[in-house]
């Protein structure tokens, strides 16, 4: 590891040691599992923190919600542009009744027409906008509306069946049929993304109504793109408590995991997540070419027992009780997708709506209460632990 990650860890051990306790078990399950990539808690670098949910109504009105509130902004436009011409206009009216100077009026008056020009361009921009966001409105609810009534004959077929009635012969169409109502809402979803593309365009203050291909802004350089992840970086999320610590690391060179970076808090991860990454991407594949950099100082620790002498050496076994622990945990998603089941059917088998099915498994079940996440485990047959302290008994 660097030494700045080193001395990062021992200062929260001094400083916050429930959460180096958490940050040090996640680690010491890296560095005991055959391939990190492997546990429920290490994913490619740079995942977006809330994931579009694989509920695709829920996706659809998000994005429908992204196009009002840019329209909402042409919308502003318009009335900023109203505001300009009245201006225009009043001082205009002002200047012929005191009989200004014709260079003066002249002025004055083109100034006015070009506001005006601009005001009418933009009230027809917003019209056009209007009835794309309505058309995609009335596209989003017809989708929803095929989904939802597919996805209510699938969950009696399936009830029935669980029930021990009669099997539906049809199920697997009804199956077949709530898929391709899910890829049309998600079709829709796409389109937003070019409509919403649109709509910016409109919105910003340069539009005349008329934009050309010259006139649009040229992409960033290449340099000043956000780069893809080096493959084989990885990125351990140390959120159990809610801090929200992520470690870039790598399985290499062999037998040994690299770690290279660490972004504490939902603040580093929103600055500096991106220049993290990249920086961490740099460092890796340096050591790929030539080893260890000179300019960077780096701590080898021998094996997982080093590791905890070194950061833990008052633990008492817990870390390493913890560690096994997670190195177990399947995540809520990932369980569901391997039975084959969608977030609607977890949701009828526990008796949770969809959405609070998605905001579980985006959170985890630290974000649940008791009931839930009992109804959760019962749904898709899996075992929960529930373990406290070894005080009093609370309730």
């Amino acid at each position: 590891m660097t030494a700045e990650l080193r001395d990062w860890l021992t200062e929260l051990g001094e400083s916050e040691p429930l959460t180096a306790a958490e940050v040090g078990a996640a680690l010491l399950a890296v560095l005991e599992s055959a391939e990190s990539s492997g546990l429920a808690f290490v994913d490619e670098p740079g995942r977006p923190a809330d994931p579009a949910t694989d509920d695709p109504r829920a996706a659809a009105d998000h994005a429908y919600q992204h196009l009002l509130e840019q329209f909402q902004q042409v919308r502003r436009r318009v009335a900023d542009a109203a505001t300009r011409r009245h201006g225009f206009e009043l001082r205009l009216s002002e200047q012929q009744a005191v009989g200004a100077d014709a260079a003066v009026l002249d002025s004055l008056a083109a100034q006015f027409a070009a506001a005006r020009q601009r005001e009418t361009a933009l009230e027809h921009a917003s019209e056009r906008v209007q009835l794309k966001v309505d058309a995609f409105r009335t596209a989003k609810e017809t989708a929803k509306a095929r989904y939802t009534a597919a996805e209510a004959t699938v969950r009696i077929a399936e009830a029935i069946e669980a029930a021990g009635g009669e099997l539906d012969p049809d199920l697997a169409q009804r199956r077949e049929d709530l898929r391709a109502a899910g890829e049309l809402l998600r079709a829709l979803t796409v389109s937003a993304t070019e409509t919403l593309s649109r709509i910016r365009e409109l919105s910003d203050p340069a539009y005349t109504g008329q934009p050309s291909a010259a006139a649009r802004p040229e992409p960033p350089p290449e340099s000043q793109r956000p780069a893809e992840p080096v493959p084989g970086l990885l990125e351990l999320r140390t959120d159990r408590l809610g801090s929200d610590i992520r470690v870039l690391l790598a399985d290499e060179p062999a037998d040994t995991v690299t770690l290279l970076a660490v972004l504490a808090g939902p603040e580093a991860v929103t600055e500096h997540g991106a220049q993290a990454i990249t920086l961490a991407g740099e460092l890796l594949t340096e050591i790929r070419d030539a080893g260890w950099p000179a300019d960077i100082d780096e701590v080898v620790l021998a094996d997982p027992a080093e590791f905890l002498a070194k950061f833990f050496p008052a633990d008492d076994g817990g870390i390493a009780r913890r560690a096994e622990g997670l190195a177990a945990m399947t995540p809520l998603g990932r369980l569901r997708a391997g039975l084959h089941l969608t977030v609607g059917e977890v949701a009828t088998r526990s008796g949770l709506s969809a959405n609070r099915v998605t905001a579980i498994e985006r959170d985890g079940l630290r974000s649940a209460r008791v009931h839930e996440a009992v109804a959760l485990a019962r749904a898709l047959g899996a075992r929960l632990d529930l373990a406290a302290g070894s005080g009093p008994v609370v309730c």
